[in-house]
């Protein structure tokens, strides 16, 4: 029997700037930050969020369950897959909104990647 790799499964998909590409590794780095960390040995969310974001540098993702009152739940083998997928259509780096299949307690997580709001004013 052949297995094949697991794809997750995206929805409403909205590439919201294409003429913004953030920095590589400030987004890879802010994808491995939501749920307070889920890099090295941690392979899903921890502590039972009900939301969560992951920022480094001029990279955030935000995640929200679709269902009011979940808890986010995805496995990183799950989140990277459809970090992939959303590539795929809106270009590495690139701003977007998305519906990722399961990753919560009982449904959907709603997924944003946008250009951190980091600065500072100084008078």
């Amino acid at each position: 029997m052949l297995h094949w790799p697991r794809q997750e499964t995206v929805s409403n998909v909205v590439c919201t700037d294409s003429n913004t590409t953030l920095n590589t590794h400030e987004t890879d780095v802010a994808l491995l930050q939501i749920c307070g960390g889920i890099s090295g040995s941690i392979e899903f969310c921890q502590g039972n969020p009900t939301n969560t974001t992951g920022t480094s540098g001029g990279s955030e993702f935000l995640i929200m369950p679709v269902n009011s009152g979940d808890t986010i739940t995805i496995s990183k083998g799950r989140w990277e897959q459809g970090i992939k997928a959303v590539a795929a259509v809106c270009g590495a780096d690139k701003p977007f909104t998305a519906t990722f299949t399961g990753g919560a307690s009982t449904g959907n997580i709603n997924v944003t990647l946008q250009k951190a709001d980091n600065t500072m004013s100084t008078s």
